[in-house]
C-alpha cells in the first residue's frame, strides 16, 4: 500500500520518466495505489490557476479516477494533532497540509512516495520512497 503525494502526481502528469517508472513497478507488483484529499485539493488549485485550465483540470480528474482515496477520519485528524504538536517536528515545522498528508498515511499504514523527503522523512513511523 503506497499513498502517492502531490508532487509524485504532479510528476506522472508531466510525464516524468523516472515517475512514470515507478508507477509501472509498483503497478507490476500490483500495489494498491492511494492519495489523500489533501492532495486532491492542492491537485486541483494547480489546476484551476493554470493557463491551460480544462485540460489540466481533466488530467487532474483522470488521474485521481485510478487512485483509493483515504478517508479523513478522526483518528487521522488526531494523528495530525499528535504531530504538530511533537518535539521532533518543535522549532522546524513541516507545514500543515504536509503534516495532514503524513498523517492520514500513517493512520492508514501506507508509506509515501513524495520528492519532499526533507520534511516526511522526520515524521515517526513513516516510511518514505521516492522515485528521483
Amino acid at each position: 500500500m503506497v499513498c502517492l503525494d502531490t508532487s509524485f502526481l504532479i510528476a506522472l502528469m508531466r510525464r516524468d520518466e523516472r515517475a512514470l517508472a515507478k508507477l509501472e513497478a509498483y503497478t507490476n507488483i500490483e500495489t494498491r495505489l492511494t492519495t489523500t484529499p489533501i492532495t486532491a485539493c492542492e491537485l486541483f488549485k494547480g489546476a484551476y490557476k493554470s493557463t491551460k485550465r480544462e485540460k489540466e483540470l481533466q488530467k487532474v480528474k483522470m488521474i485521481l479516477g485510478f487512485l483509493e482515496m483515504l478517508d479523513f477520519s478522526v483518528e487521522a485528524s488526531e494523528r495530525y494533532g499528535r504531530l504538530m504538536a511533537s518535539e521532533r517536528l518543535h522549532g522546524a515545522p513541516i507545514g500543515d497540509l504536509d503534516a495532514m498528508i503524513a498523517g492520514l498515511a500513517l493512520t492508514h499504514g501506507e508509506d509515501i512516495v513524495t520528492s519532499n523527503r526533507k520534511h516526511f522523512e522526520r515524521v515517526e513511523g513513516l516510511h518514505v520512497d521516492s522515485w528521483s
